[in-house]
């Protein structure tokens, strides 16, 4: 059935949209803007190697370089055509904005604003937007927006002045995200430099008596300070654990999945307490994780227990330290079968050992840098999530914005 303003509930339920808003229209993207895909222009990888610039050139996605041509010089909006990103648009863009002079080329299409509606809700519409359906397969994970498909993806379309109203709203939320994720990036460079100055002993810090810490620091090998722990587990209440980079040894359960074993039962899997390093030696993927938590890991994993008085947090941080992680990769370079060491192997490593005073005293001040940076990262998640739940009800008229002559 087609109702008075022109579109029928048939189309409303394929754009996935409950309702028009008052004031709103519903079309195609085909119908509303103009495709502009004769100013695209592929350019190979010599090419642009022989012809450096400072015009960029544009891909699905992103800049992929930049040039010493241009083939167009104006205000555009771009969506993929191809490539398997349209599977992450909640967590990835799917459109960009493109002004002055560049290049794209022929993997994504080029969007012009009409007098209907501004490049820039285009960009916004389509941002986080599921186009699944109007996509077609191209081998094994590669998806097409083709030229016909794309005119046929339908979308709301607010009057210009509240487009450009909600446009200009966004756009602040996106600049003080990007201030925030540039201050979470110095952040993180920050605290890496430090943990190269401070785990290595190049910057000394100063003891309980405000004296720098002095004297050349003992370097140990990796069976010298830990050895290996291979306790089976012989119960079935005992919590299976998981192996994260990010957050060390935890419980599955906090990884919020279920967890069954194939035979119902965890015995003859290594047993891990609080204060255990865990790593895959078998497939090494990069650092020692630390537990806080009692529970068991699969046998593949090489658990280890500290056999000197050490501060745990010292060895958290070197572990994961741009300079231990070089002496592993080192370790791991001509083995046959991938990334495989033996325990052997990473026993010979050489670690260091500064005095427990000055283990306590890096600890401190890297975790307190930690702390900092997790506030960041919560303060960046937080303004994505707001800005998200804002677009949303912006984009879908649940949440009208006053422009000039209407009440609101």
């Amino acid at each position: 059935m087609v109702n008075d303003e022109g579109y029928s509930q048939l189309e409303l339920m394929q754009a996935r949209v409950k309702f028009v808003p008052e004031g709103w229209g519903f079309g195609y993207v085909g119908k509303i803007f103009n495709i502009k895909n004769n100013l695209r222009k592929p350019i190979s990888e010599e090419e642009r190697k022989n012809n450096p610039g400072s015009y960029p050139y544009y891909g699905p996605t992103k800049v992929q370089g930049y040039i010493g041509t241009f083939e167009q010089d104006g205000s555009y909006a771009l969506i993929g055509e191809d490539g398997d990103h349209f599977l992450k648009y909640k967590v990835q863009s799917m459109t960009q904005l493109v002004d002055g002079k560049c290049t794209v080329n022929n993997h994504a299409h080029i969007i012009e604003g009409t007098k209907k509606a501004t490049r820039e809700w285009f960009y916004y519409y389509f941002m986080h937007r599921d186009i699944f359906s109007f996509l077609s397969r191209q081998g094994a994970g590669r998806y097409k927006l083709n030229k016909a498909s794309l005119e046929k993806i339908p979308l709301l379309i607010p009057p210009v002045e509240e487009q450009e109203k909600i446009a200009k709203i966004l756009t602040t939320w996106d600049k003080a995200i990007s201030k925030a994720e540039q201050l979470l990036a110095n952040s993180q460079k920050q605290k890496k430099a430090l943990m190269q100055k401070l785990l290595t002993g190049k910057e000394r810090l100063h003891d309980k008596n405000g004296v720098r810490f002095g004297g050349e620091w003992k370097w140990l090998k990796a069976s010298e300070l830990f050895r290996t722990v291979s306790k089976k587990n012989n119960s079935d209440n005992e919590e299976l654990l998981a192996v994260t980079q990010d957050q060390g040894v935890l419980p599955r359960s906090f990884l919020e999945r279920r967890v069954v074993m194939p035979d119902g039962s965890t015995n003859g899997y290594k047993l891990v307490v609080p204060g255990n390093f865990v790593i895959s030696l078998r497939s090494f993927q990069g650092g020692l994780e630390y537990s806080k938590f009692r529970g068991v890991v699969s046998p593949a994993y090489t658990v280890l227990e500290p056999i000197k008085k050490i501060e745990d947090e010292f060895y958290k941080q070197y572990y994961k330290s741009h300079e231990f992680i070089g002496h592993l990769a080192v370790a791991v370079i001509g083995i046959r079968d991938g990334k495989q060491i033996s325990y052997g192997d990473f026993s010979f490593l050489k670690i260091p050992y500064p005095s427990l005073e000055e283990q306590q005293k890096i600890a401190a001040v890297l975790s307190s840098s930690d702390q900092d940076l997790n506030a960041l990262k919560k303060m960046v998640n937080a303004l994505r999530q707001e800005k998200k739940a804002l677009a949303q009800q912006l984009l879908s008229g649940k949440r009208r914005v006053c422009i000039e002559d209407v009440v609101c």
